[in-house]
């Protein structure tokens, strides 16, 4: 086989192959400038297959915290991707609508709501662009979770309290659901306005486990008849998983005949089967569910072997606290708006410093803050666990969000003083969507511009954007994407600062050859901070 401006080396086992320098440029200046507006770079064209992406899943009744921006992005990541290689994606949003807890919540807000918030059912004003979270009735219901559990410390009667309420919800009882139904209303208006916010969207917000409610009879029925079930202490129904190698048996009814999450994830694995048909269900829920998801896949194995393969738990590490792992139960938390307005604060003041006449600096402060907190995330290791500190996770030096934005904002600045036809291109570029930032360009036909190293080692480093991406999938953390997204950023600034793009010497086809590049680069940084749900601001 002949390669083109190719050499093949023998070097001991290795057989490399070498490329030259114009041939390097031109195949992957192609690759990007001329793909198919319908399928850009590093995309793949359908194939036929089917994943559930679940992720999020808060539960209701609560405010987010830092802790559920990894599972939300992580998951919108992995959604986007596996979209953008081909996939037909579903995107749920599991809420924890239904459990004991809610039982907890009931028990608080009879006990104290009366006396202490009167006024906590009264129409609050969601309309508000940005409602301070503490006069919410969803932070009041927060702080009233967090009493009850501190006065059971003291008073375990009240446990049995908490059981009761739960009880009577699963029963029917109308006090009870209509209770549970204001919080569940309540919640979702939040949580809708926290995932506008963050551009995160599903198929489905409101499809939580109570959506289940009505199949866990039958879904109890089902590992009956399987001869799954058997009794365990105090009349609870268990699932034995020993020959397995699972010692703790799986837990899916509770002695006094209430459901637990196993049921309900059992009796939503069975749905989607028959509703989706999918080839692959991903879970994006913390290391602290491994053990569940263990005995909940073992379990449908036993129950339909069609489903053997097709699970996967996508861990995480949990966000903690440097002195110790955050309870929503004791109320030490980091809410997840907190931490996104003060990294918009941050950049705001720094936009007020360096760049006081930049047009739209409030919008341009949200999206470096988002990009800075979002990244962050990413560059860490999906299953190891992360300490917070304001300093680390707003950062916006260094291998950072706003460091890849800025490479991107600089470009579109390049591609603005170059005039002519390649600031329409600038231009077109902003109005064509995050996918397809840049109207078609066929590659020049000159390329001896780009012979420097520090073109070749850009060139080089877009080059694996395409493996990055499809990593993501395979390994479902955004990990690899984020990594690439930055080494592309520095390849850049090295290209900018030794391979001058706009010197009045340049020879025209030296300039067209790096504005091509330039361009290529724009439009590759632009897709991949999309992936990860970043926006990549024109001006900085």
């Amino acid at each position: 086989m002949v390669i083109p401006g190719a050499t093949l080396v023998a070097a001991g086992p290795y057989l490399n192959l070498k490329l030259a320098p114009e041939t390097r440029a031109k195949a992957v200046l192609a690759a990007i400038l001329e793909a198919p507006l319908d399928q850009p770079y590093g995309s793949r064209p359908a194939n036929g297959k089917t994943v559930i992406v679940e992720y999020s899943s808060p539960n209701i009744a609560k405010l987010f915290t830092i802790g559920h921006l990894r599972s939300t992005m992580i998951g919108h990541a992995l959604a986007q991707t596996h979209q953008f290689l081909g996939f037909e994606v579903h995107r749920l949003n599991h809420l924890g609508d239904w459990g004991t807890q809610f039982g907890t919540l009931l028990a608080a807000y009879t006990r104290w709501a009366e006396a202490d918030n009167a006024d906590l059912e009264q129409d609050f004003d969601w309309a508000e662009p940005a409602p301070d979270k503490r006069r919410t009735p969803l932070f009041r219901l927060f702080q009233l979770y967090v009493r009850f559990h501190a006065e059971e410390e003291n008073d375990p009667a009240m446990r049995d309290e908490a059981r009761g309420w739960f009880k009577r919800l699963e029963a029917g009882d109308a006090e009870a659901r209509r209770l549970w139904s204001w919080f569940r209303q309540i919640s979702l208006k939040e949580f809708q306005r926290i995932y506008d916010r963050l551009g995160v969207t599903f198929d489905t917000l409101a499809q939580g486990e109570a959506f289940y409610e009505d199949q866990l009879a039958p879904t109890l029925q089902r590992l009956e008849d399987a001869g799954l079930l058997v009794e365990g202490d105090k009349g609870a129904r268990i699932i034995n998983l020993e020959d397995v190698g699972i010692a703790t048996p799986c837990l899916v009814q509770k002695g006094d005949g209430t459901s637990i999450y196993a049921t309900r994830d059992l009796a939503a694995a069975l749905y989607r089967k028959d509703a989706y048909h999918f080839d692959r269900c991903l879970y994006v829920v913390g290391t602290d569910q491994v053990l569940h998801f263990q005995q909940i896949f073992a379990v449908l194995d036993k129950l339909d072997p069609w489903f053997k393969g097709r699970m996967l738990h996508t861990p995480f590490g949990m966000v903690k606290l440097p002195e110790g792992k955050m309870s929503t139960r004791k109320g030490n938390v980091i809410f997840l708006e907190d931490v996104l307005d003060e990294a918009r604060e941050r950049v705001a003041a720094i936009i007020e410093e360096k760049n006081p006449e930049l047009k739209g600096k409030a919008e341009v402060a949200e999206m470096l803050g988002m990009g800075a907190v979002v990244f962050f995330d990413a560059m860490n290791d999906r299953v190891k666990p992360i300490t917070f500190t304001w300093d680390r996770v707003i950062a916006l030096d260094g291998d950072t969000g706003p460091y890849v934005q800025y490479a991107h904002a600089r470009i579109m600045s390049v591609l603005r003083k170059a005039g002519g036809d390649w600031a329409a291109k600038a231009q077109a570029g902003a109005a064509q969507g995050p996918c397809l930032p840049f109207a078609d360009l066929t590659v020049p036909t000159n390329l001896g511009g780009l012979a420097a190293p520090e073109a070749q080692a850009l060139l080089f480093e877009l080059a694996g954007l395409p493996v990055a991406i499809g990593a993501v999938a395979d390994g479902c953390m955004a990990t690899p994407l984020a990594r690439q997204l930055v080494a592309v950023a520095r390849a850049f600034s090295g290209f900018y600062t030794n391979c001058p793009i706009l010197a009045p010497e340049n020879a025209p086809e030296v300039r067209d050859a790096r504005l091509a590049l330039c361009v290529a680069t724009a439009r590759a940084l632009r897709q991949g901070l999309f992936l990860m749900g970043i926006q990549a601001p024109e001006e900085m």
